[in-house]
């Protein structure tokens, strides 16, 4: 019996041996919070570190234990504390040392986003989790389901520029009907995180670099030098979701928080399939959405990656010069460019700049904010997965369709899977939680 990564996740969640969740009765959420705020670390080789970077200024960081499948850089970690236990196998962090932490951050690649963090919220460890919330839809689901059940338990989703002063500027001049109510949202990244990579045969997998655990639930697929680990591994199937899913949580951030959308109708993909083993280089993906009170009955929203991306939007001025990554939002009243990272730039429907302008919104601190929401300081996170869970499903929908072009999918966002019965949509609801691999 082949069981998907829903399935195999709830019946590990519900099954969890006494030895494995005694920890987390006594201590974890349960206890007191200290002082100081301990955190484990899981994944620190790059975006992990510069998160603990980021954490470490807040007066209540410490960094208790760390875990990465990858040995040689656990030295990455020392200058952050003393006496840290190290780990190569996460299930034996929270196995061995679950009373040592009070929360966990994870900048893993994609695919074991959610099995750790389901681990950790099972232990009633707070979570900060990299984007995208999770490999596939269905653990999306799965992890929003789960902190709603544990509301004491504060978690956060690493789009750190959702604090920014621009991205907090843009929401606030839309919601202020500034641009009118919006109809089109044109979202976009100049990335190509894909390209078929073949032509090189595997090679022994370096000592420091435990490759089973690297490939954890997804397929073992051979150790071939430079391919993976560290730097392309986002180009995989396997281990990542490609351009849309690293870039689109960032930038479809402020639309979804501004629009206050949650999840689309309707996709189509107009660009290209990926490859049997990567993803495609290029993405166009076009999203329907239900009306909010910041938009029109309908909303469209259009998603390019790569070399597909607009040199000119309908409603944008054509001398204006397009970002090569953020959004455009078209309203009734005018448009409004925010780039991905910049200020927001605001036009009447003629075209002519707004020269008056309501004001700014300073920055948060996205890492901060999380440690004093667990800390109880304050109330909540910007975004926890409860937001989270329904961003990243939209924008994981597009690595998934984008195997059928031209097809239009209808969503049953109650259910978790596209309507239908047609060939078609029973493959493309398959990918929606793929089977975990054999002993994981």
């Amino acid at each position: 019996m082949s069981l998907n990564r829903r399935q195999i996740i709830k019946a590990a969640a519900g099954s969890a041996s006494i030895a494995t969740l005694a920890p987390s009765m006594v201590f974890g959420t349960q206890r007191k919070t200290a002082e100081n705020f301990r955190i484990a670390a899981i994944g620190f080789g790059g975006r992990g570190n510069a998160d603990l970077k980021e954490m470490k200024s807040h007066p209540n960081f410490e960094l208790t234990a760390a875990c990465d499948v990858d040995k040689s850089l656990h030295k990455i970690v020392d200058p952050m504390g003393t006496d840290i236990k190290k780990f190569q196998d996460y299930r034996l962090l929270f196995k061995n040392a679950a009373d040592d932490f009070d929360a966990v951050v994870i900048a893993t690649p994609d695919h074991m986003h959610a099995p750790i963090a389901l681990m950790a919220m099972e232990h009633d460890k707070h979570v900060y989790l990299q984007k995208p919330l999770a490999h596939d839809i269905a653990e999306c689901r799965l992890l929003a389901e789960k902190a709603a059940k544990k509301p004491n338990l504060k978690t956060q989703m690493g789009i750190q520029i959702h604090a920014h002063p621009a991205y907090r500027t843009a929401v606030s001049w839309i919601q202020s009907g500034l641009i009118g109510t919006v109809k089109d949202v044109h979202s976009w990244s100049g990335k190509g995180w894909g390209g078929e990579m073949k032509g090189k045969a595997p090679t022994p997998p370096p000592a420091h670099l435990d490759w089973d655990l690297y490939c954890g639930v997804s397929e073992k697929l051979p150790y071939v030098e430079g391919w993976y680990h560290r730097n392309n591994w986002r180009k995989w199937l396997a281990f990542g979701t490609g351009t849309q899913g690293d870039m689109g949580c960032h930038i479809v951030d402020p639309v979804f928080t501004a629009l206050e959308i949650k999840e689309p109708t309707q996709c189509t993909s107009l660009g290209p399939g990926p490859f049997k083993n990567n993803f495609a280089l290029l993405s166009h993906v076009v999203y329907t959405f239900r009306g909010t009170p910041y938009t029109t009955d309908q909303l469209n929203l259009t998603w390019y990656n790569g070399s597909l991306r607009p040199s000119k939007v309908d409603g944008i001025p054509a001398n204006v010069k397009l970002p090569s990554q953020g959004s455009v939002f078209i309203g009734t009243k005018g448009s409004l460019i925010l780039p991905h990272i910049g200020n927001p730039q605001v036009y009447q429907v003629n075209g002519t700049p707004v020269s008056k302008l309501p004001p700014t919104v300073g920055s948060g601190n996205h890492f901060h904010q999380w440690i004093d929401a667990a800390q109880g300081k304050i109330e909540a996170t910007g975004a926890p997965f409860e937001y989270a869970g329904p961003l990243t499903e939209a924008v994981l929908m597009g690595t998934v369709i984008n195997r059928w072009p031209k097809e239009t999918f209808d969503w049953d966002a109650a259910n978790c899977k596209f309507k239908g019965n047609s060939q078609t949509v029973k493959e493309a609801n398959a990918l929606l939680g793929p089977a975990y691999r054999t002993g994981w």
